[in-house]
């Protein structure tokens, strides 16, 4: 939200991979021996305690488009964050489904699989801007309004067709893989429609952005 971009961090092991590997097999005095050679000697099950532990998954800072994040938490960059947090309070006290773009955005990045977390951040989006048939169009045209104070009208809606269709690839199983840029593109969209909410401080009906798109 303040030129950061967050990412997942790993876990950790007790024993390298490699450590690891043939460690049933060398605990057999019957498998051992067909082992490689370079296996047969090294931790067992019996002499052996292996543990892992999976790193919380927290933001870190990773440097995105050369221009557009920084790689630094600066005393402006903290208080703006700190206001932020006080007006999405606020938000989150009048309009309740503000709380699941909320949970989308601290959520969806540490997720390691990018379709679920697409999908994750569509969820959120549709149980606040979500309505009627035609819902890419509609959801589309209401995301360009609403962000339209902060960012391009005609990007948002952009992105948000195309993210669409990456959700709906995922949801019919049409996807095999996704890529960054995908995933991107819908945290980008999650993110642009939380910075409009917190520069309205509000959110605003669908009825009522199409009113506002009408009338200018």
């Amino acid at each position: 939200m303040q030129g950061l971009q967050p990412t997942i961090a790993p876990f950790a092991t007790s024993h390298s991979l490699n450590e690891y590997a043939g460690i049933n097999s060398r605990s057999s005095s019957y498998l051992v021996d067909k082992l490689p050679e370079g296996m047969r000697s090294g931790i067992t099950a019996k002499g052996s305690r292996i543990e892992g532990w999976q790193n919380d998954l927290t933001f870190s800072i990773l440097q995105g488009k050369r221009g557009r994040y920084s790689a630094i938490v600066d005393a402006d960059t903290f208080i703006q964050a700190a206001k932020a947090a006080v007006v999405w309070q606020e938000i989150e006290a009048k309009y309740v489904k503000a709380s699941m773009l909320r949970s989308a955005l601290t959520k969806a990045p540490l997720m390691p699989d990018r379709a679920s977390s697409i999908l994750h951040i569509w969820q959120s989006l549709e149980s606040v801007f979500g309505k009627g048939p035609e819902l890419s169009f509609r959801m589309s045209l209401s995301l360009a309004e609403l962000c339209g104070p902060v960012a391009s009208r005609p990007e948002i809606y952009s992105m948000s067709k195309k993210s669409y269709q990456d959700r709906s690839g995922v949801t019919h199983g049409k996807l095999a893989a996704l890529s960054v840029d995908q995933w991107m593109r819908a945290w980008d969209l999650l993110k642009e429609a939380v910075r409009a909410i917190l520069h309205r401080k509000s959110i605003p009906s669908e009825d009522e952005l199409f009113s506002d798109l009408l009338s200018r």
